[in-house]
């Protein structure tokens, strides 16, 4: 479907590659003014696409650091003047036995998947005094937050921490800002191809766990994202939208 976002001035984390870059284009197709932003300065690239004509800036900065939250919102209202949406898509991860996991690796994927979302949509809701805009922030969470997977135990706890946070968040922010959470199954991503090409997963038994058997791509999370944007979803508030081709009904 096809929505209007031309009144939309969004922040998309993670932007340069995969997931977040595949979102962006969907909501710049619906006419949104975006703010790119990512640790890989590729990202800059990508918002000098044809399809993103004139509606993208970039910006650079690893959201482990402390104050990467505030400063992306501010320089994102210094490009664009407002915003009236975020989607914290950026996310670390790893593939490591617990017992194997070091304080550096945690206190990364914390950094970056938990407490930067949180300090973002802080930063962004401190911004807000009415629902002029209907304000509404999307944090893309995981399957992971609902079911248990080896080697992942980190990155899991973190998008649990997300999902929860959307909750609270909701509550909190209402009725100002709209938060939102989707929790991804299997999406075929540059970091699920060079998964697979490493061996760490196997691709047909990762979608055999699921009742529709492939891949999600990409641009199906972008359409979520872009109707949770839309006045259609405006009563749409504390949600985790679970798109995992059943996976978790198992």
């Amino acid at each position: 479907m096809s929505y209007d976002h031309s009144n939309r001035r969004i922040l998309v984390t993670g932007a340069a590659n995969g997931l977040g870059l595949g979102i962006a284009r969907i909501l710049a197709a619906a006419g949104a003014q975006l703010v790119l932003a990512d640790v890989d300065s590729k990202v800059r690239e990508r918002a000098a696409e044809a399809g993103f004509s004139t509606r993208a800036v970039a910006l650079v900065r690893d959201l482990a650091e402390p104050d990467a939250a505030r400063w992306l919102i501010e320089e994102s209202i210094r490009e664009v003047g407002s915003l009236n949406g975020l989607v914290n898509c950026a996310a670390w991860s790893f593939h490591k036995p617990a017992l194997e996991t070091t304080i550096a690796e945690f206190d990364r994927v914390v950094a970056i998947n938990q407490r930067a979302p949180f300090f973002l949509a802080c930063e962004f809701a401190r911004h807000f005094s009415t629902a002029e805009g209907d304000p509404c922030i999307v944090n893309i969470a995981s399957v992971n937050a609902l079911i248990g997977n080896p080697n992942l135990v980190a990155y899991a706890g973190t998008k649990g921490a997300l999902a929860a946070m959307t909750r609270a968040l909701a509550v909190e922010f209402a009725p100002r800002v709209r938060v939102l959470a989707i929790s991804p199954g299997c999406v075929r991503t540059h970091v699920t191809e060079q998964m697979i090409e490493s061996g760490q997963i196997d691709p047909v038994a990762l979608v055999d766990t699921a009742l529709i058997k492939r891949f999600i791509a990409v641009e199906e999370i972008g359409e979520l994202v872009s109707f949770l944007f839309s006045a259609a979803a405006r009563s749409v508030t504390g949600a985790n939208w679970v798109f995992d081709g059943g996976y978790t009904t198992r």
